[in-house]
């Protein structure tokens, strides 16, 4: 499976032309996940910190380092801002079907059988539009066909979860779970959107997590997509 399936996961030609194209997490082997999973557990907690030579025992120290700063993004084009965390990088810009998006971000990416590739993606990008909900599911449901189609198997798509909606915004998700499975990647995936309207046209919002996996701590978690969804706005 590439990202042939839906446009925003291309690299923008400016990169560097070394750099190999991103693949997002999709299914995974079981019995991997154990062992991968493990090793991921060692890693994040491994780093635990203690007094500094020749300090005092009832000095107090702080085992967590401050929380980076998230960076915001201020998308003119698609008339959306909101914030990723600072580890996101910037891929460019993209089309899903008759939606053009002008921001695309992701998640850290990791190497994992010669493949570069990536737990999450955020993008946003607009349409001359009036009816929210109909973009936004749109949206949602090609790309969770044209990204979690692996081997030729398309994914089981649920049906589009409406968290609220009226006549100025509307959030929605769907869950994905891939037929296929690899030992690279992730059992399910939810792809969430948020719809806004700004003056005659949507301007849209859409997260793709990929759930789950032997690289889970490289994806964003379920407080992170809280918030990221959360800071979704019109400026």
């Amino acid at each position: 499976m590439s990202y042939s399936g839906l446009g925003v996961y291309q690299q923008p030609p400016p990169k560097p032309p070394s750099r190999a194209p991103l693949w997002i997490a999709l299914a995974v082997v079981g019995v991997l996940v154990v062992g991968a999973g493990v090793a991921a557990a060692v890693l994040l907690n491994s780093g635990g910190g203690s007094a500094a030579p020749g300090s005092s025992a009832s000095t107090p120290t702080s085992t967590t380092p401050p929380e980076p700063d998230w960076q915001p993004v201020d998308d003119t084009q698609s008339g959306l801002a909101y914030e990723l965390p600072p580890s996101w990088e910037d891929t460019g810009g993209g089309a899903s079907g008759r939606v053009r998006f002008s921001s695309s971000h992701v998640s850290r990416p990791f190497e994992c059988q010669g493949r570069r590739m990536i737990q999450a993606q955020a993008v946003s990008g607009s349409v001359v539009d009036d009816d929210l909900e109909q973009v936004a599911t749109e949206v949602v449901n090609r790309m969770a066909a044209g990204g979690y189609t692996v081997d030729g198997a398309p994914p089981e798509i649920g049906e589009p979860r409406v968290e609220s909606a009226d006549d100025e915004a509307v959030r929605l998700s769907v869950e994905v779970t891939p037929k296929s499975a690899n030992a690279c990647y992730a059992p399910k995936a939810t792809i969430s959107a948020v719809a806004l309207r700004n003056g005659p046209k949507v301007s849209l919002f859409v997260l793709n997590v990929a759930q789950g996996g032997p690289h889970v701590a490289e994806g964003p978690s379920d407080d992170d997509v809280t918030r990221i969804l959360g800071s979704v706005r019109l400026p």
